[in-house]
């Protein structure tokens, strides 16, 4: 049932583009930050994700299976607890072509485990660069030259009129 509610969520995600907290946080599935992990790491590693499908074929011997929900499976059998359930049986047939597909990752990029090449391939927030429209400054605890002094030896410049 895991991988089901996990499946609908994303389903509902793509569609809708609603946050994966409220998703989460509205299903019905008993082990809330159970689900929330298991969405939220499949999102972070969805690009190893869909390598090691794409490699080892499981889309091609499984015809029942949808792409997502083989990233979600996937995940599990790799980084998680490994598949239960209905699923197990289906993941086992395909376990050699899996390991196979990770091992030769991991000769290509001269790696020792598939935690390193995760680290490697996994989807970082980017860092905002939006300049921002006000500064409060806590004037109790420094002054307002004081920040410019100390803002000008973190090279930082004053833009005017933006």
């Amino acid at each position: 049932m895991l991988y089901q509610e996990v499946y609908r969520l994303w389903q509902i995600h793509q569609k809708t583009n609603r946050s994966i907290r409220s998703l989460v946080a509205q299903s019905l599935y008993k082990n809330k930050p159970q689900l929330l992990a298991l969405i939220s790491r499949v999102i972070q590693h969805r690009t190893l994700l869909q390598t090691i499908i794409d490699r080892s074929q499981l889309l091609e011997r499984e015809k029942f299976l949808s792409n997502d929900l083989a990233l979600i499976l996937v995940y599990d059998q790799v980084f998680g607890t490994h598949v239960r359930g209905k699923f197990k049986g289906m993941l086992k047939r395909n376990q050699s072509s899996i390991d196979q597909c990770i091992q030769t990752l991991l000769n290509e990029q001269n790696l020792s485990s598939i935690t390193e090449l995760a680290e490697l391939t996994s989807i970082k927030q980017p860092i905002s660069t939006e300049i921002p429209r006000y500064v409060r400054i806590n004037r109790l605890k420094t002054t307002r030259k004081k920040l410019r002094l100390n803002l000008k030896e973190l090279s930082f410049k004053k833009i005017k009129n933006v």
